[in-house]
């Protein structure tokens, strides 16, 4: 159960119509993980902050962050800075987030399902863009905050998002996407297109198309994504499954990526786990990884997640 911290009780934006709030939440995990190579302990707490108000008028705002977040003064680099945590504007038009945001095909589509309790990778949909702490690929530098702008209206939402170009006051690679999809009930379909523009070395295009489907207590996604320019023949797709059987969730997935015409080859990745909720925000978690890249060995892992 998340714990409600009022800021001094609350703050009270005006004539106690409008209040903001912060709320303090937090997740924790131990146990065991094997990386391919021998066993080890695992465990990390983190506590994060969420922040909401409201003004007289409706306009929603808000930001989030973890606490190991917050910023480094030397580096320039954290939530104070834009590279770390979110802020948004919400209202009928929308909302708009600045900072550490998805790409717009995220936003919409998510990735394929976490494995084990330390979610042993390469689950996420390689996303041309966004996901990233501020940085762009191909970026020298961190560029500081992204955009991202969300809008649902009935069975149909619509996402863009996009950097500034710039790292410091300096030109850099900007990159930019779009993304929709339509909701069928218990099916969804839709599609983003991402760029990123490197000025004179060219752009990386990526076209993504992605569905989902519900079967009672089984959920299904699937995409695909085919690249042009610069990424010219590039292909990945994947598919996703997580089932309920009580207080059981069994997860797969199971992902290509071919890079060959990159000069970067083809990866098969996949991956099964299993999390048993014991309640009160407490759950036993364990899984397997694998990819068919010559040299590697399967990774697993098995502990305790909690939620506050």
């Amino acid at each position: 159960m998340k714990n409600l911290l009022l800021a001094s009780t609350a703050l009270v934006l005006s004539a106690g119509v409008a209040a903001a709030e912060v709320a303090v939440s937090g997740d924790a995990r131990m146990g065991v993980v094997y990386n391919g190579d021998e066993m080890n302990f695992s465990s990390r707490a983190r506590v994060k902050f969420t922040l909401s108000g409201e003004t007289d008028g409706g306009l929603g705002f808000g930001a989030s962050f973890r606490a190991d977040q917050a910023g480094d003064s030397a580096a320039n680099n954290g939530a104070a800075y834009g590279t770390e945590g979110t802020v948004y504007v919400s209202g009928a038009f929308g909302k708009v987030e600045m900072g550490d945001t998805v790409s717009a095909g995220e936003a919409l589509f998510g990735d394929l399902p976490e494995i084990g309790f330390t979610d042993l990778g390469n689950n996420d949909i390689p996303y041309l863009t966004g996901d990233n702490g501020g940085d762009v690929l191909g970026s020298a530098a961190n560029t500081g905050p992204n955009m991202l702008y969300t809008y649902t209206t009935g069975a149909v939402s619509v996402a863009a998002s996009m950097s500034d170009g710039k790292a410091g006051s300096v030109d850099d690679v900007q990159e930019y996407a779009l993304a929709g999809s339509y909701n069928f009930g218990s099916f969804a379909l839709g599609a983003s297109y991402e760029v990123v523009d490197a000025d004179a070395a060219g752009k990386a295009k990526m076209l993504g198309v992605a569905g989902t489907a519900n079967f009672g207590d089984t959920a299904v996604k699937a995409f695909y994504g085919e690249g042009d320019d610069l990424i010219d023949g590039v292909k990945v797709y994947g598919l996703g499954v997580e089932s309920v059987f009580g207080a059981t969730t069994v997860k797969a997935f199971y992902q290509q990526q071919d890079f060959d015409s990159v000069g970067m080859g083809d990866v098969a990745y996949y991956g099964i786990g299993a999390e048993y909720d014991l309640g009160g925000g407490a759950a036993v978690a364990g899984g397997i990884a694998d990819n068919d890249m010559a040299g590697t060995d399967a990774v697993y892992d098995l502990g305790l997640k909690f939620k506050f």
